[in-house]
């Protein structure tokens, strides 16, 4: 691993020919808490996109641990996307779980092992047997990040990652998130929740009118 986790260099994004992101240098340090901050519809989320290879053609220069996003077998395998509103399977939470692991060819008897760790990290015992798609906003956000800690990943990018939640739910996440980072995890995250902010960011970029103005601090 080197000691850049992402590079951007003279990005440009271009939607249905319309200029719609541009970052002339970004770096994202392994092992810390990146936050993107600015008002919707700013490029935090399409910056996200691409970080994570799930937006292009693009133009200019985009890396993940050395090597460019459209290329690396490791940011597929070291890193997970979740959505403000994660897609869950009309099945059970453990089934959807289950799913994923087999997606990263984890083995059964390793797969069983990862359930079972999880479960007791973010005590899950009362949602295993609960219709995924029938989870409330805060439960499915809770499963989806620990479905990502069970497919092995180090790297974790959030889209609004407590929006709309109740005051448990949100006390839940946030408690999620900053043990996720005292363990080492790589967290980026696109956010307005200044309490989260405050509480989890090494360093926030701000974003205006689609330009990645740079790193406040």
């Amino acid at each position: 691993m080197t000691d850049t986790l992402f590079l951007v260099e003279e990005l440009r994004f271009s939607y249905n020919k319309s200029l719609t992101l541009s970052c002339d240098s970004l770096v994202i340090k392994p092992s810390l808490c990146t936050v993107f901050r600015g008002p919707n519809g700013s490029g935090k989320t399409t910056m996200l996109k691409i970080l994570n290879n799930l937006l292009g053609p693009f133009a200019g220069r985009v890396e993940f641990d050395g090597q460019a996003v459209q290329e690396s077998t490791e940011l597929r395998r070291r890193s997970m996307y979740v959505h403000q509103h994660p897609v869950m399977f009309a099945s059970t939470v453990e089934a959807n779980i289950r799913h994923a692991m087999r997606l990263k060819k984890f083995s059964k008897a390793e797969a069983d092992a990862r359930l079972a760790s999880i479960n007791r990290e973010f005590n899950l015992d009362a949602l295993l047997d609960k219709k995924a798609n029938r989870l409330s906003g805060g439960e499915t956000q809770r499963v989806a990040i620990a479905r990502a800690i069970a497919c092995g990943v180090d790297t974790l990018l959030f889209d609004e990652p407590t929006s709309s939640m109740d005051r448990e739910m949100d006390a839940i996440i946030k408690k999620m998130l900053l043990k996720l980072k005292n363990d080492g995890y790589s967290i980026i995250m696109a956010s307005h929740d200044d309490e989260l902010i405050d509480a989890i960011a090494d360093h926030v970029v701000s974003f205006e009118r689609g330009v990645c103005k740079g790193q406040e601090n």
